[in-house]
């Protein structure tokens, strides 16, 4: 019962850490991605419980 638990807490504390780097890779896609699109793109940031998510959206999708 003790090791299922351990592998369990281990595992899941394994899992966060992999999402979060993940999430920090794709932030920094969008930030380049935005980057090269000046006029008609701009950098959105989202909040989740994980950290701010950032993705590259139209400017027509947006309420300016």
């Amino acid at each position: 019962m003790t090791k299922s638990l351990t592998c369990f807490v281990l595992g899941t504390g394994f899992g966060f850490l992999l999402v979060i780097g993940g999430q920090k890779v794709t932030n920094a896609g969008a930030a380049l991605t935005c980057k090269r699109m000046p006029d008609y793109h701009r950098l959105v940031t989202f909040q989740s419980f994980i950290g701010d998510s950032k993705q590259c959206m139209h400017i027509k999708y947006l309420a300016q």
